[in-house]
C-alpha cells in the first residue's frame, strides 16, 4: 500500500471513428475538429488542478488530447501501453448499430470478440498501469487521458458489480477521479461531462 494518488481519467476528445459510430478499439483513428475543441475545453477546466504526471495511451486520439492538456499545464506526456483500448478483434472498425444488433450483445455487459480481449485481461492490464503508477507517484495527482472502455471497466471495479458494467453516459472528455492506494480505490467523480456543453 502506498499513499493514496489522485487519479483523473478523461476519455480522449471525439474521433474520426466516434463521429462514425464505428467500433475503433485499438484502431488508430485520429480526432476531428470537433475533439480537438474538447480537447481545449477539458484543459480549461483542468487548468486549475496541479498533476505530477500526464499519461496517455500510444494511440492518437489518446495522445493528441493529452498534448492538447500538457501543453496548458507545462508538464510532458508519458505513455502507458497497458491502458491502451480494448482489443476487439474482428469487431474492429464495425459499426455500432451492426455491434448492437447481435444477439451477444448486451448493452451492461462485455462481450470478448473473436480474436479480441477478455475482461479479465483487460482489468489485469489496467490494474497493473494504476498499481505501478501508484508506486511511482506517491501522494501525487495523476492525470490518464485514455479510453471509454478501459475506464469503464476500472470503474465498474471499483464500484464492485464486474462483470456488469457501469453504463454512465460517458461522453469524450468526460472526466473520472479515483483516489487509489495500490489496493483500494474510492471514487470521487464518475463520468463527469459538466465542462463539455451542449456544443461538444
Amino acid at each position: 500500500m502506498t499513499a493514496p494518488v489522485t487519479f483523473y481519467f478523461v476519455r480522449h476528445g471525439e474521433s474520426e471513428a466516434n463521429a462514425a459510430r464505428l467500433f475503433a478499439g485499438r484502431s488508430d483513428s485520429p480526432l476531428t475538429a470537433r475533439g480537438r475543441q474538447q480537447a481545449e475545453a477539458v484543459a480549461d477546466t483542468l487548468a486549475g488542478t496541479k498533476f505530477d504526471r500526464i499519461v496517455a495511451t500510444p494511440l492518437h486520439r489518446s495522445l493528441d488530447t493529452a498534448q492538447v492538456i500538457a501543453r496548458r499545464l507545462g508538464l510532458p506526456v508519458e505513455i502507458e501501453p497497458d491502458l491502451i483500448e480494448i482489443d476487439v478483434g474482428d469487431k474492429t472498425g464495425a459499426a455500432w448499430d451492426e455491434i448492437a444488433a447481435l444477439p451477444d450483445w448486451r448493452d451492461d455487459g462485455f462481450v470478448a470478440w473473436p480474436n479480441g480481449e477478455t475482461l479479465e485481461a483487460v482489468l489485469a492490464r489496467g490494474l497493473r498501469a494504476l498499481r505501478r503508477l501508484a508506486r511511482e507517484s506517491p501522494g501525487g495527482t495523476v492525470l490518464v487521458v485514455g479510453h471509454g472502455g478501459v475506464t469503464r471497466i476500472l470503474v465498474s471495479h471499483f464500484l464492485g458489480i464486474l462483470p456488469r458494467l457501469d453504463r454512465s453516459p460517458a461522453r469524450n472528455t468526460n472526466l473520472t477521479v479515483l483516489v487509489f492506494d495500490g489496493d483500494t480505490g474510492r471514487l470521487e467523480k464518475v463520468a463527469e461531462s459538466s465542462h463539455i456543453g451542449e456544443t461538444h
